[in-house]
């Protein structure tokens, strides 16, 4: 019981900020640089994950394969959150975030199957919004230690 109700919060709080970033997007026009649009795909694989444990509803060898798949899905994401809001906290003196990832972030499948969720062409070096001082990646890097903790107790629980 406990376990679906992690895979329901996951679920919910992945789809919530996948919304408020097409909401930011598309209503306010900020545009998304390559890590946002890779932490967009680390959002959606952690709900899909989320999102097959709580239609399969399966035994112990299930949970425990998607509350994995949560915990090492966020674990990336929180990584390319992380390196996105350095700058944030510690600009660089080149000005970038160090590493240009837009051509990775155009190469992986979905972004021919969904072109303008998975559309990035913005400069990520600035904080565009802010939420209580805090910047949109670094909320991303929040949920995902969130998703990676409730995942480790997901796996644990019943």
């Amino acid at each position: 019981m406990v376990a679906r109700l992690i895979y329901v919060f996951a679920l919910l709080g992945s789809a919530l900020l996948l919304g408020l970033g097409m909401y930011l997007q598309y209503a306010q026009h900020l545009q998304s640089c390559g890590p946002q649009v890779l932490v967009r795909y680390a959002l959606m694989l952690a709900g899909l994950f989320a999102l097959i444990a709580l239609i399969t509803g399966g035994g112990k060898v299930v949970r425990i394969a998607m509350s994995a798949g949560i915990a090492l899905i966020s674990l990336a994401g929180a990584v390319v959150a992380a390196h996105q809001s350095w700058p944030h906290r510690v600009p660089l003196a080149s000005g970038g975030i160090g590493v240009n990832v837009d051509s990775l972030a155009r190469s992986l499948p979905l972004a021919d199957v969904l072109p303008k969720f998975f559309a990035g062409a913005g400069e990520c070096e600035k904080a565009h919004w802010t939420l209580v001082g805090i910047a949109g990646s670094e909320w991303a890097l929040i949920a995902f230690v969130v998703f990676i903790v409730a995942g480790a107790f997901a796996a644990r629980g019943k």
